[in-house]
């Protein structure tokens, strides 16, 4: 008889059973290990079950790696969100052979994950995962991450990407700094994203060599799906905004090669939705700070479409209008 025991927040089964090795699995749920501990115990019984922990090909965390390893063979760079993406989905599943998961297992991870991201966040978290399993060319007898993912659609929990006109409101500001205390780190890099507008992979790769203070200006490699290898080299200006919080991070910063110390990308964005959450601010995410920006450059600073797209590296007019989110209360002198 398998042994449920409540770990923090998870349970671990535990199996012991005479002639098998000793058999230990976390589960986000009580009913996930239950549901594992049977299938596994009807398997020993039956003599069909098969020790999988020792294949590193048929583990999770394995068949990611070699998804990263598909790109990297090739000389192509994972992306900073997707790479993010990937390793939150190697850290929760470790350990876990693709022939043990289950549609209750992935649907356990996707309300995890649920708590601090969006619908189209997790959306794409699940393609990753789905994109893992593909490529890996391991065989197994049901398609459990399809199913899930068709559940999470159906019940709207996951979704592609919606125009969002989300801003800071009065206050909100200084309710995320009171809530962030004595984490300035999360505080330079919102400041970063609302002086700058740039993206939240971007921030995180920051390094110091790609910074001139002498000439004001920043180096980036933005997603180009023209380009080779899928990025672009792309040129925008040190703004004063963003200098200035250069300057007041550099206790912070250090010396080390990239300015934030955080490994993962998704590591801004799920710190940012806890600040939020504990300022009591609904709605508003990481990536709602590039709308905030890209809408002061036009309201604050006066610049011109085709100058803030040479800032917000928009491939089109067409698709920088969809971060133009300017207020009415704005526009009553005209």
């Amino acid at each position: 008889m398998a042994t449920l025991r409540r770990r923090g927040n998870s349970w671990q089964a535990t199996i012991k059973r005479k002639g098998h090795p000793l058999q230990i699995k976390t589960f986000a749920s009580k009913a996930s290990a239950a549901a594992w501990a049977r299938r596994v115990e009807m398997s020993m019984d039956n003599g069909s079950w098969i020790d999988t922990r020792g294949t590193r090909l048929t583990l999770i965390d394995g068949i990611i790696d070699n998804l990263i390893h598909s790109f990297e063979r090739f000389g192509l760079e994972v992306a900073a969100p997707k790479m993010s993406s990937l390793n939150q989905l190697k850290k929760y599943f470790e350990g876990w052979s693709i022939h043990d998961l289950t549609v209750e297992d992935i649907l356990d991870f996707a309300a995890h994950r649920r708590r601090t991201v969006g619908p189209s966040t997790l959306q794409k978290q699940m393609t990753y995962l789905q994109q893992a399993i593909r490529v890996s060319r391991v065989k197994v007898e049901e398609d459990v991450t399809g199913i899930a993912i068709k559940e999470l659609v159906d019940r709207k929990i996951i979704m592609g990407s919606v125009h969002r006109d989300r801003r800071l409101k009065p206050g909100e500001y200084n309710r995320i700094k009171e809530a962030a205390g004595n984490h300035k780190w999360i505080m330079l890099a919102v400041d970063i994203a609302i002086e700058s507008g740039m993206r939240q992979g971007e921030i995180h790769a920051l390094r110091h060599t790609d910074i001139d203070l002498n000439k004001n200006l920043i180096t980036l490699w933005r997603k180009d799906k023209k380009s080779i290898g899928g990025k672009k080299k792309a040129v925008i200006p040190l703004f004063k905004g963003v200098r200035e919080v250069l300057l007041r991070g550099q206790d912070y910063f250090g010396k080390a090669d990239t300015l934030f110390r955080v490994k993962n990308c998704g590591s801004i964005s799920d710190k940012f939705a806890k600040l939020c959450k504990d300022a009591g601010i609904e709605d508003l995410t990481f990536h709602d700070l590039r709308h905030e920006a890209i809408s002061r450059m036009f309201e604050v600073k006066k610049m011109t479409l085709e100058q803030v797209k040479v800032v917000s590296g928009h491939s089109s007019l067409d698709q920088l209008s969809r971060y133009v989110n300017l207020r009415a209360e704005d526009l009553v002198d005209f």
